[in-house]
């Protein structure tokens, strides 16, 4: 992936590169004469992109304060710079900003306005990346960029390493494990070892927030083999630290000619919603059979 980097520019002290309005070309300008903005992440709203809500059509609250940081500054554009595989795309975001400091929100609807490459939660993925930038307008019409429309920066090491102001924010795709919610919804088998359902298979899995917010339940309810299909399932703990878990079952589980408790370990992406378990079963008559694979991926 094409990401953007924070690289040191060789210029002269207090110079940058910028393009300005009167020919559409680029000049140098002293820092002295010119200005760069000051875009703080707002308290409150989100620091990073959550992956798992915006790809599942869920929401997200991004924010950013802008003041001042040097110059005579009389307006501002809000920029953002949206990296998508090698593709980086550059949108307007609010334009014509002129009082400081200004905050300003953005959800995942605006994302889709702004950018041509988001038009559902399925075109969000987990190596995308945002960069929340302005373009610094002063008193004598003067436009100063951060950013070319590449998403490169026109600023050296000075501005980059400032104590005092900071020219862009930058929002990773993150996955939270704060509660089980992805977890819900219908599954597809891609592998059981213990052999109850064929690949390709549909499972029910139900996440209760009563029932526990880091808990959610693998539902017997489409075991063909299972006897009490519609009252047994799997109970599935996660430790949000490190994204395993642990398995019980509610109640033994009886396939007719032979009974089963189940237990198992395993882990979950909160990005992907897939589970991954290795089951045993311990059973009254043939035994315990351990490690047995279980793999489950979200429709």
């Amino acid at each position: 992936m094409k990401k953007i980097k924070y690289i040191a520019i060789l210029i002269l002290s207090f110079m940058m590169t910028t393009s300005c309005t009167d020919d559409g070309g680029s000049s140098v300008i002293d820092l002295t004469e010119g200005g760069v903005p000051n875009v703080e992440k707002t308290p409150g709203t989100d620091t990073s992109l959550n992956y798992a809500a915006l790809s599942n059509g869920g929401s997200v609250k991004i924010g950013v304060t802008l003041t001042v940081g040097r110059g005579d500054v009389a307006s501002m554009n809000v920029v953002g710079f949206y990296t998508k595989g090698s593709k980086v795309e550059k949108a307007v975001l609010t334009s014509g900003i002129t009082t400081f400091p200004t905050s300003v929100t953005y959800t995942e609807q605006d994302l889709y306005k702004a950018f041509s490459i988001l038009n559902s939660p399925s075109d969000f993925d987990i190596t995308d990346n945002l960069v929340i930038s302005a373009d610094v307008t002063l008193k004598n019409g003067t436009v100063l960029k951060m950013f070319t429309d590449e998403g490169e920066p026109l600023f050296g090491a000075d501005i980059a390493n400032s104590e005092q102001f900071s020219v862009l924010q930058e929002y990773t795709m993150v996955c939270p494990l704060d509660d089980a919610s992805i977890f819900n919804g219908d599954y597809t088998v891609t592998q059981d070892d213990w052999a109850d359902y064929k690949v390709g298979a549909t499972i029910p899995v139900v996440y209760d927030a009563a029932f526990g917010t880091l808990k959610f339940k693998i539902l017997n309810t489409n075991n063909p083999y299972v006897v009490n299909k519609t009252t047994s399932y799997m109970i599935v703990t996660i430790d949000p630290e490190t994204a395993n878990v642990t398995v019980t079952s509610n109640e033994i589980w009886n396939y007719g000619s032979y009974k089963a408790t189940v237990t198992g370990e395993g882990s979950v992406s909160a990005c992907t919603g897939d589970i991954n378990l290795k089951l045993n079963f311990a059973t009254d008559i043939y035994g315990v059979y351990e490690n047995q694979t279980f793999n489950l991926s979200k429709k």
